[in-house]
């Protein structure tokens, strides 16, 4: 298993004590810088296999199976209590597996490959031969995690899953994790939007999406992304969002509100366009108020 540490110090001239409140701009020496230390360790494992005695794709064609993670992982955000913040991330990747800790948790992950012959039996292998050969197949999974941004207001991780079993296509997605440094606390959708305002968010949505496809109607929006704007609704009864500076930016994954061939569908909405129906606290996380 390879790894690398990195510490990031940060230094931040913190202008805002409060989401209203200014600070002291009259000096500026070294007694105004802050610090705030950011550790990640970047953890990463490949497992590769020969599925020995799988012929579903005929006696000639050998089946190879690459089990991989690359995580960055936090260690520490400041003084900030991060477990729920790991426990999350692992939950999401590995499932059920808060016990094993990160290292076993990934070992156990490398050890249960896609496979599509339960008989077959797993022979580790140092590398895959080239898949363009015609006597070769491949099977894979992947999970990963990026820090996507991380500063001393929140942290936003993405959690990327690929599977590959055989079909006609791989399946993959992204999920978010969004953690309040200074509450030590992962938020959820209801910590960020006002409940009785969802049909104002979908309005937002729709709209940032007429921007982006330079649309007149909900129709003309619908013919030229291929976008399924009643199934935006529906994809929210399960929100995946993430955090930035300026608002947030509404994640669908394939299938989710269109067809495959469109992919994944990001629309970021800003805090301006949103400001009415997001929570006081989740203002303060962001630059724009």
């Amino acid at each position: 298993m390879n790894g690398k540490y990195f510490s990031l110090i940060a230094a931040l001239a913190i202008a805002t004590v409060a989401c209203s409140e200014k600070g002291n701009t009259d000096s500026a020496n070294d007694s105004n810088i802050k610090n705030f230390e950011i550790g990640i360790v970047e953890k990463s494992l490949s497992a590769n296999y020969l599925c020995v005695g799988d012929t579903t794709f005929g006696a000639e064609t050998k089946l190879y199976t690459v089990s991989q993670s690359t995580l960055q992982w936090p260690v520490n955000l400041g003084e900030s209590n991060i477990k729920g913040l790991q426990d999350t991330l692992m939950i999401r990747c590995f499932g059920d597996s808060l016990k094993a800790g990160i290292d076993k948790a990934m070992l156990e992950y490398a050890a249960n490959p896609v496979i599509m012959d339960e008989s077959c039996e797993l022979e580790a292998v140092d590398s895959v031969p080239p898949v363009d050969n015609t006597g070769i197949r491949l099977l894979e999974q992947t999970v990963s995690v990026k820090a996507v941004n991380v500063n001393s207001r929140y942290a936003v991780f993405e959690i990327y899953h690929y599977m590959y079993g055989g079909g006609a296509h791989p399946i993959y997605s992204s999920s978010f994790v969004n953690f309040d440094v200074k509450q030590g606390k992962v938020l959820t959708f209801d910590d960020i939007i006002m409940s009785d305002k969802k049909d104002d968010l979908v309005a937002a949505i729709k709209d940032s999406l007429r921007g982006r496809y330079d649309a007149d109607s909900d129709e003309q929006l619908q013919e030229t992304s291929g976008i399924n704007l009643d199934a935006i609704g529906y994809a929210l009864e399960s929100p995946n969002f993430y955090f930035n500076d300026y608002g947030i930016v509404f994640y669908f994954n394939p299938y989710e509100i269109g067809p495959w061939a469109i992919g994944a569908v990001e629309v970021p909405v800003s805090a301006y366009a949103i400001g009415g129906i997001i929570k006081p606290e989740a203002k303060c996380l962001m630059n724009s108020y």
